[in-house]
């Protein structure tokens, strides 16, 4: 069955030495500033759209930053200094960064919009509908009138029967490509379901198309091209995750009978996976889509080498945090891992096993090399005390969640270099009042030793003076929780936050959906100014049950330096 799954990808895969009708370059999420030196990134791809002879250029959204004047004249800038003369037509999704510090969102269509199509040189209108070479492209703002944008891609379907028609839409559909789960819409997902012409080119979610997540075939198709500026790997369980410069573009060429997308490292200024382009039958049929989840979900699980144990080893003794180090695992086919997941446990007083976190790490799929044999994760001592035994498991997964075998190892943890406490809870329910909202709000109500969250968003408060210290001071925060998430489409992210001005110490870390039995988060952090003060904020996901075991806000204490003689 592998063998065969595998064969029919393969030769959807297959391109022709042929010339495509158009070629159509995408980028998304480019996020360019007031200062020009963001735009290095936006040249590279306008100059590989170039050498390719690309018909139109089309951005999925976060054109800025935010929306700033300067910013968008170095990106019209940029595209003058590769386009003097001949520059292909240019269209544009509407996104959330493109309004901020304008207006709010009610006001997009009329305040921001008009200002963007100016600085911007925007020939298009906020819903917009292209042809090229006999294809369709339409464009709707992030902010849209969900009615309006149906009735566009109803016709369109209409006009060009069993054609793709490409919707340039910036947030992907919800449960689709990567990290749509918690940052896709369901609205659009809704209206796309009923129109398996439609290929949606999206971004949003700062992705990278060496995921193979990143197209996504169900009722229609979805791409997500990724993001050309900076890239924060987000869809990690319990762990932050890691923030990368992202130089990649797409360039789709149009043949009669196929969708070839391409993808190009602006860095390398090479091709990705030359050989192996996603490849799309036109027309689309559903039940022989090569990237639908029925068929990839066959494909095989990294491995170990058999017999492969994982080794810990402390920073140094006392320590602060410990490494672990574990063979390098492969599928079959040569792909690499797409995520470990690692799952913590100790021994208990009666002498047996128990869990008390589990979480996710990216694999090697990022920084394959023929030289690589081993991964390395390191993580904060706070997750474990000293003189207490440990053991740690960790499976590779697939792309897809197909699991390999586990590798394990056990330790005994030694002695830790001592931070200052500055709160501590083994009741925190009692402790730490829990609010709704970012600000004001109201408690949450208990419901058999949990709290009900309803609410988007909500925030454990803690103690005056639980964050004392200058800015640069380091800080370590432990938390143990339980929740429960009923719907498997939404998870809660977690983030530290201070309030005002607004300012995450990490990144947001995504929770288990479902029931995530005890889990142990640690988040070592410095502090940014010296009158911050922060709460845990709990947001996104859906209405759901949250108990808190135990807090810990931990201050580090610097080395003593001895005095010259």
């Amino acid at each position: 069955m592998k063998t065969a799954v595998l064969s029919l990808l393969v030769s959807g895969m297959v391109v022709l030495a042929a010339e495509p009708l158009a070629r159509v370059g995408i980028i998304t999420d480019t996020h360019v500033t007031p200062d020009i030196g963001s735009c290095r990134t936006l040249e590279k791809a306008f100059r590989l759209f170039k050498v390719h002879g690309v018909d139109m250029i089309v951005h999925c959204g976060d054109i800025a930053d935010r929306h700033a004047e300067k910013a968008y004249e170095n990106y019209r800038r940029t595209i003058r200094k590769v386009y003097p003369v001949n520059k292909p037509k240019e269209i544009f999704a509407f996104a959330n960064h493109d309004i901020l510090d304008v207006c709010g969102p009610e006001e997009a269509m009329t305040k921001a919009w008009p200002l963007l199509k100016k600085r911007l040189e925007i020939e298009h209108d906020y819903y917009s509908r292209h042809e090229l070479a006999g294809y369709i492209f339409l464009t709707a703002p992030q902010i849209a009138d969900w009615k309006t944008a149906e009735k566009m891609i109803s016709t369109a379907c209409r006009d060009t029967p069993g054609k793709p028609v490409f919707l340039v839409d910036h947030v992907p559909a919800a449960d689709t490509t990567f990290d749509t789960k918690t940052w896709g819409y369901a609205a659009t997902r809704q209206v796309y379901d009923k129109y398996p012409q439609v290929v949606q080119l999206s971004g949003h979610v700062h992705g990278t198309f060496r995921n193979e997540q990143n197209i996504w075939q169900g009722n229609f198709t979805v791409v997500n091209a990724g993001c050309t500026g900076q890239f924060w790997g987000g869809g990690l369980i319990g762990t932050p995750p890691p923030e990368r410069r992202s130089d990649e573009a797409i360039i789709l060429e149009i043949f009669k009978n196929r969708l070839v997308f391409r993808r190009f490292d602006l860095a390398a200024g090479e091709e990705y996976k030359k050989d192996e382009p996603w490849c799309v039958p036109i027309p689309f049929e559903p039940k022989n889509a090569p990237y639908s989840a029925e068929r990839r979900k066959l494909l095989p699980a990294p491995e170990f080498a058999e017999g492969s144990r994982i080794a810990v080893t402390p920073d140094r003794i006392p320590c602060n945090s410990v490494r672990i180090t574990f063979p390098d695992a492969r599928t079959k086919n040569g792909d690499g891992v797409y995520i470990y997941r690692v799952s913590l446990s100790r021994r208990n007083a009666a002498g047996s096993w128990e869990d008390f976190s589990n979480f996710e790490v990216s694999g090697n799929y990022l920084t394959q090399t023929s030289g690589r044999r081993t991964g390395v994760i390191v993580i904060s001592a706070g997750y474990f005390d000293a003189g207490k035994e440990y053991k740690i498991r960790i499976v590779p997964v697939n792309f897809f969640g197909r699991e390999g075998m586990a590798a394990a190892g056990s330790f005994v943890m030694p002695e830790k270099t001592k931070w200052q406490v500055m709160f501590e809870s083994a009741d925190p329910m009692k402790d730490c009042p829990f609010m709704s909202d970012l600000t004001g709000g109201v408690p949450l109500k208990v419901e058999n030793g949990f709290y009900r969250h309803e609410f988007w968003e909500a925030r454990l408060l803690f103690p005056k003076g639980s964050w004392t210290g200058p800015a640069g001071t380091r800080f370590r925060f432990t938390v143990d929780l339980h929740m429960k998430q009923p719907s498997p489409e939404k998870q809660w992210t977690i983030v530290l936050r201070n309030p005002e001005p607004l300012s995450n110490a990490n990144v947001r870390i995504s929770t288990p959906a479902g029931d995530s039995g005890p889990q142990r988060y640690v988040i070592e952090f410095a502090k940014k100014k010296d009158f911050f003060d922060y709460y845990l904020l709990i947001r996104e996901g859906r209405s759901g049950l949250i108990r808190f075991n135990y807090v810990k806000i931990e201050k580090e204490v610097p080395a003593k330096r001895e005095k010259n003689s």
